[in-house]
């Protein structure tokens, strides 16, 4: 049997596997060596990293299908950019990396609605919440409607005229995702059906997220592969995306996050990054900003947002301006509801969980608790 060294004592130790140090149990009732699953889920972060920066090797041509499961459905996520696969400590860990998802206490929902190119609508609604110690589950739809459209005729002498009729597209996508929380480490997974429509021809694929966040020396890193899966006939819009994002002080503790982040298109072969930041006030307002310089289009990004306890719930509004280039520009704004006490600050540390005089349970983690208070304070 192989033996090891203690490092201060010298007694010679017998090797036991990972799952027997896991286990085992010091009389304070904490765990030893808890690093022992956390090393495991490290291997995997730098796996995908490696996988990420390997893609460039696989770099593709042309282009993919069902497009619009690439454009940012949050103002705030729009607003800080690539970065915030790192961050996703709200119900939006939904769509930009599901591990985030084991960051949130208590129940949460979010709207939001768009002013894309042209006539161009994008609806979005997300749902998450805790179900245990170490899991959490959401869900979100997307509806992208691109307005009323003329049909045309080509003539013999190839000009084409208005006809009398016309078609609507539009593309939606449903989607759940899970979470598993490991110490610092969380893993996440989404499944989603996406269609596209286009008068009376349209495709429908499923496809699948998968992410994992984690802390490193205090910087937040997170990893996600998207839309992995088909889109009928064509490609599906894969992509990868890597970010990390830290804490700084300008007038109080922790009060500016900076963020950075990089995205790669399967399809395309192609890459984009940017760095965004945001900056808060008393925890209620919220400004934000992001510049992506390898962008053709959304190079530039301002948000603002306003948080407020409404007693048992929280209450959020954001608003996002994306510099779409040549094709103009876009306005998010998002309206976000959290069941529970203010107990996130967005540094993605939340406050020790107390106890609610009122019901005598936890606020922290049991959604019943929240919805008890808020009707009691009605």
């Amino acid at each position: 049997m192989t033996a090891l060294c203690h490092p201060d004592h010298g007694a010679r130790l017998p090797r036991r596997s990972s799952e027997e140090l896991y286990r085992q149990k010091s009389e304070g009732g904490k765990d030893l060596l808890r690093y022992a699953p956390e090393a495991v889920m490290k291997k995997i972060l730098i796996g995908m990293i490696i996988l990420f920066f390997s893609a460039f090797t696989f770099a593709g041509t042309g282009t993919d299908a069902m497009s619009f499961l690439k454009i940012n459905p949050s103002a705030r996520g729009a607003s800080i950019g690539d970065g915030f696969v790192s961050i996703v400590d709200d119900v939006n860990a939904v769509f930009y990396n599901p591990a985030g998802l084991s960051q949130l206490n208590d129940m949460q929902f979010s709207l939001m609605h768009m002013l894309y190119m042209a006539e161009t609508s994008y609806e979005y609604a997300s749902f998450a919440m805790p179900a245990g110690d170490n899991l959490s589950l959401g869900a979100y739809v997307i509806y992208l409607n691109y307005g009323s459209i003329d049909k045309t005729t080509e003539d013999l002498n190839g000009v084409y005229s208005a006809s009398n009729g016309s078609y609507n597209p539009s593309d939606m996508a449903v989607a759940i995702s899970g979470s598993y929380k490991l110490g610092d480490l969380s893993i996440g997974l989404t499944a989603k059906y996406a269609t596209e429509t286009i008068d009376a021809v349209s495709i429908s694929g499923v496809l699948f997220d998968a992410g994992i966040l984690t802390n490193l020396m205090g910087i937040k890193v997170g990893a996600t592969m998207c839309n992995v899966g088909t889109a009928g006939s064509d490609k599906a819009p894969m992509h990868a995306r890597l970010g990390g994002s830290g804490k700084l002080q300008m007038l109080t503790e922790d009060d500016l996050t900076v963020a950075a982040g990089a995205d790669y298109v399967f399809a395309g072969g192609k890459v984009t990054a940017s760095a965004g930041v945001e900056w808060k006030y008393e925890n209620f307002l919220f400004l934000r900003g992001s510049y992506s310089p390898l962008s053709d289009a959304d190079t530039l990004n301002l948000g603002l947002g306003f948080r407020q306890d409404l007693g048992g719930f929280i209450g959020e509004v954001a608003y996002n301006f994306s510099m779409l280039g040549d094709l103009g520009s876009a306005h998010r704004i998002s309206v976000g509801v959290k069941l529970g006490d203010d107990d996130r600050s967005y540094n993605g540390k939340a406050k020790k969980k107390s106890i609610s005089k009122t019901t005598g349970t936890d606020n922290g983690s049991k959604q019943k608790s929240a919805l008890k208070y808020y009707f009691k304070k009605k």
